[in-house]
């Protein structure tokens, strides 16, 4: 069973990739890319977030329609074609089947994916020219030409001399090629000084680091990407086991605005909680234990908005605005209220998971949850958790350990969806 697996994922990858859609999409998504310095210099704030944020979006738009037509074509149109069953009529069961398509159409958006982050960080690196004295980027321009035309030259070559497809052939050979670029602006500055493994300073003291051109946020940003278009393909995939091409890349549109609405359109009507206001700043000024779980324990804070919580009113805190982060059932009250200033003081002896922080959250109550809007909002994809530009823009930190979280949910959707393609293609008539 695991050779006929691999068999179909490896045909699969190959058929993907073949495909004149995704060098196409895979060619628009680079020029994308290339043009948002130039669309980054209109802000009124900081260009190069900006364009973060613009390159971001591109790989997962891109990435998007990719998966969208190329998992639509490996299953619908072998449907249609009939050549389905010449793998159904053998000893190949049909969850076998789907597995191996949709690990053979992950492959080839991941293979899409990389080559569109290696471009986006060579453009990151090289930046938004803002004023006329900036000079270009030498080594990120000598790589990615490097990179861009031997990919190109070497699929005409292969095509004209030996027959291989010109997709196929131009792709495999840009893989490689856009990480050699981007590994050669880690390893070389602007002025084409080596800068790998320096020794910097950093709030957590002097450390080696991989290069100076290396930004471990933005690739775990990349990660976020990745994750969302593994999402995407497996509703594509389960789309196709049922619908026609057209139809299963609506679905995959409404999938993908729906996931990003997800919080706005069902979130806060599923878990009820209401903010108070945000801490912004926060000093101790009783408690001898440093837990914030004694009775009388007293801290001065600071909102991000005039208070309209009255004295002596029941608070709780939460590491966010709708109650997911609880930091215990320990309630607080406020005292001393001068407009965004007030004295929090610890009612009772509950214990807290922590202290409050700053960006810590007041609530109304624990959270209330409405079971109705609760599955609704747990149907679609959260691709909001995902996409990680606004925490970048704002300059928050991406812990690795939410990275764990949100892949250990992304696994867990993507065994949903394929359980879900699974039973949707074994009653699916072929013949």
């Amino acid at each position: 069973m695991l050779e006929q697996f691999f068999a179909i994922a490896r045909n699969t990858f190959v058929e993907s990739i073949r495909q004149p859609i995704y060098l196409v999409m895979l060619g628009i998504g680079i020029i994308a890319l290339l043009i948002t310095p130039g669309l980054s210099t209109f802000t009124l704030s900081d260009d190069n977030l900006f364009m973060v944020d613009m390159g971001l979006a591109t790989i997962f738009l891109c990435g998007l329609v990719i998966a969208a037509f190329v998992a639509t074509s490996v299953v619908t149109r072998e449907i249609e074609n009939k050549t389905v069953l010449t793998l159904v009529s053998k000893p190949v069961g049909r969850p076998v089947f789907v597995l191996g398509k949709y690990v053979g159409v992950a492959a080839a958006i991941l293979v899409s994916a990389i080559i569109m982050s290696c471009a986006f960080l060579l453009i990151k690196r090289y930046g938004v020219m803002q004023t006329a004295r900036d000079t270009a980027d030498i080594p990120v321009i000598v790589f990615g030409l490097i990179a861009l035309f031997t990919s190109l030259i070497v699929g005409i070559w292969c095509n004209f001399f030996y027959g291989w497809v010109f997709t196929s052939t131009t792709v495999g050979t840009m893989l490689p090629m856009s990480i050699l670029a981007w590994v050669g602006i880690l390893m070389f500055d602007r002025d084409w000084n080596f800068q790998m493994f320096p020794r910097v300073e950093t709030p957590f003291g002097s450390m080696v680091v991989i290069s100076g051109s290396f930004d471990p946020q933005i690739v775990l940003a990349l990660a976020g990407v990745f994750l969302a278009l593994m999402i995407i393909a497996s509703v594509a995939l389960a789309a196709s086991t049922r619908l026609g091409q057209v139809m299963t890349v609506v679905v995959c549109l409404i999938v993908f605005v729906a996931g990003l609405l997800t919080d706005t359109l069902f979130g806060h009507r599923a878990f009820e909680s209401k903010a108070r206001g945000r801490i912004l700043e926060i000093n101790v000024i009783d408690d001898h234990n440093d837990n914030f779980s004694d009775n009388g324990d007293t801290y001065h804070i600071r909102l991000d908005r005039g208070i309209d919580i009255s004295e002596g009113e029941e608070v709780y805190l939460s590491s966010d605005n709708v109650g997911f982060g609880l930091l215990g059932m320990g309630k607080a009250v406020l005292k001393n209220v001068s407009y965004s200033t007030a004295d929090l003081v610890k009612e009772g002896n509950d214990p807290m998971k922590r202290p409050p922080l700053v960006d810590d959250y007041l609530i109304d109550g624990p959270q209330r949850v409405h079971s109705l809007w609760r599955i609704a909002w747990s149907v679609p994809p959260n691709l909001q958790a995902l996409s990680f530009g606004d925490a970048l823009n704002q300059g928050h930190i991406i812990p690795p350990s939410h990275i764990g979280l949100v892949g250990m949910y992304s696994i867990l959707y993507i065994t949903g969806m394929l359980s879900l393609a699974v039973i949707l293609f074994q009653t699916r008539e072929v013949g």
